[in-house]
């Protein structure tokens, strides 16, 4: 089996048939839908966004809903999200923690400890 560069360097010289077989493209598609290489969903806040907006984008993101991100559930996805969203309120917001932990429906100590484990996870 020819290496794909090697592949492609041969096309070069026939311009008009394709590099790879039917059953190599059909190879390389499968691998394309694999869910690892899709990308994430992104978001864009700038410091003008309010925290609502972006404890929203942050819902999204996780794929929750709003009550599962304020109630006191201690799964996975919430956690995560809980944590992404205090990293980001830090680091684009610059926003203290009383404020953020008003959004959140959380105290204050609740969000100091989302943000050592952020903190935490970082030096790891």
């Amino acid at each position: 089996m020819l290496m794909i560069s090697e592949k492609l360097k041969d096309s070069e010289d026939s311009k008009m048939s394709s590099p790879f077989t039917k059953e190599e493209v059909r190879i390389l598609k499968k691998i394309c839908e694999n869910p690892i290489f899709k990308t994430k969903k992104t978001f864009h806040v700038n410091k003008n966004t309010p925290l609502q907006e972006l404890r929203s984008l942050i819902c999204e993101k996780h794929e929750i809903t709003l009550e599962q991100f304020l109630s006191s559930r201690k799964d996975a996805s919430s956690v995560k999200a809980r944590i992404d969203f205090v990293k980001q309120a830090v680091k684009i917001k610059n926003t203290d923690t009383t404020k953020i932990a008003k959004v959140m429906n959380k105290d204050k100590q609740n969000v100091s400890y989302y943000l050592r484990k952020y903190k935490n996870a970082k030096t790891y």
